[in-house]
């Protein structure tokens, strides 16, 4: 993987490119799949640079192009298809019960040590990234709550995805998906998701999901890195 950090004019550029190709087109389900083609060709290891163009729009003082950006997150929202980039699950792999002849159909790629891994929409990307052990080195909490907070403001721009954006984090937050989050995640995601519904600035969700497991640092031993 290549790890190099675009410089700020590079990121800008495609940024720029982003919300130029989402704008040439007045059809949303269509900006939609743009907004996915887009994370396709970046690619499953590059999600991160995604999320960084998100920030670049969302610190902007382009509001035209923060509506047009959420907005396609809106649609994403109400279709359940949001661009997501891909983690390796916490809970691996198991061994197939042993009570009786093992089927060969039971000896997947993952039994044979390739980590399941599970798409995210940008949200519960950082979340995860933050605070579970993944393939990537594990995300900072500083670089975690700026991250966020700015891509919460960005999504705000949108009445569908500030309404939803949350309502899909709490439904995640009860929902024991085989691997995809901890206990403490689904506890990050709850006190997003109440925050965000009950109207707290950006700064103020990020700083819920941080609050909420406080207690509860990065294990010895976890090399922690930057966005």
């Amino acid at each position: 993987m290549n790890d190099s950090i675009p410089s700020p004019e590079a990121l800008r550029a495609g940024a720029d490119r982003l919300i130029s190709a989402l704008a040439a087109h007045s059809d949303a389900e269509y900006r939609l799949a743009v907004l996915k083609r887009v994370v396709r060709r970046l690619g499953e290891d590059r999600y991160p640079l995604f999320i960084r163009l998100l920030g670049v729009v969302a610190e902007s003082d382009d509001a035209h192009a923060q509506r047009l950006l959420a907005d396609t997150f809106g649609t994403a929202l109400r279709r359940m298809d949001l661009p997501g980039g891909a983690l390796s699950s916490w809970g691996a792999t198991r061994l197939p019960d042993a009570g009786g002849p093992v089927a060969v159909s039971a000896l997947s790629g993952h039994f044979f040590g390739a980590t399941p891994r599970r798409l995210l929409g940008p949200v519960e990307y950082l979340t995860v990234w933050h605070l579970q052990r993944t393939q990537r080195t594990a995300l900072g909490a500083a670089s975690f709550r700026t991250a966020l907070s700015r891509l919460i403001a960005l999504l705000n721009r949108s009445e569908d995805a500030r309404t939803l954006y949350p309502q899909k984090l709490a439904a995640d937050a009860q929902n024991e998906m085989e691997g995809a989050y901890t206990r403490a995640t689904r506890e990050r995601l709850a006190a997003m998701a109440a925050a965000w519904k009950a109207g707290r600035s950006p700064d103020e969700v990020a700083q819920a999901a941080l609050d909420s497991g406080e207690d509860a640092p990065h294990p010895s031993g976890w090399v922690v890195r930057d966005l």
